[in-house]
């Protein structure tokens, strides 16, 4: 199990969920939370991750708000300021290299798995970093990697908020070792227990997907 952290960053401090890989050191793992905020199931899911031998950090980006409906959620992502996106950054930021330094995380680059809300923010910082070695992508309309980073979408078939009409032609721009997948009859946050879209059986098979690719991409 892991266990919150707390963090200083130039915005304050900040804080973050820590969860060491098992049970050895492991490749690192920047997990960026949806618009709920960092709630139990994101926690539940660095835990397995860990569990997975991986060492993950989720930071708090809404430094304990957590919403349950998507009317709430919304209304807070849209009620952000700008400063508040700089304290997010700074956050997240702090997180990963609070990750990297970590004695469990075991090589010199990390990857990034967002969703939805975390996706687009671990887009913007595979960008400013040299250190990230992969995305991974849930239900977002990120359809792009840096240059040089490995890219792992997957999508859902009735989002309401991304078309995933776009995944076949975008997939053929990926470079090798690089993948995106359309879940039939998905919806946005499938994966994610706590919510009514879940879909164990697509959860699961992306989650065994996301496991390889970061096996792969991190060795």
């Amino acid at each position: 199990m892991g266990q919150m952290t707390r963090l200083q960053t130039p915005a304050g401090e900040a804080n973050a969920y820590l969860a060491p890989a098992r049970p050895a050191p492991g490749p690192p793992i920047l997990l960026l939370h949806p618009w709920w905020g960092l709630n139990q199931t994101i926690r539940d899911l660095a835990d397995r991750l860990a569990g997975d031998g991986f060492t993950v950090i989720a930071p708090d980006m809404f430094d304990g708000t957590v919403l349950t409906t998507p009317d709430d959620a919304e209304a807070h992502v849209k009620s952000l300021s700008t400063a508040d996106g700089e304290r997010i950054r700074a956050g997240v930021l702090a997180a990963l290299d609070h990750l990297l330094a970590h004695p469990d995380a075991r090589g010199e680059r990390a990857a990034i798995i967002g969703l939805s809300f975390g996706a687009m923010e671990g887009t913007e910082v595979a960008g400013e970093r040299s250190d990230i070695g992969a995305l991974v992508m849930f239900y977002s309309g990120i359809f792009e990697a840096p240059d040089g980073i490995g890219y792992l979408g997957h999508f859902a078939e009735d989002d309401e908020f991304d078309d995933s009409a776009e995944v076949p032609d975008f997939e053929k721009t990926l470079s090798k070792g690089s993948a995106a997948y359309v879940y039939p009859g998905t919806k946005h946050w499938f994966i994610e227990p706590d919510r009514p879209e879940y879909d164990a059986k697509a959860a699961e098979l992306a989650y065994s997907r996301t496991v390889a690719f970061l096996r792969e991409q991190l060795a």
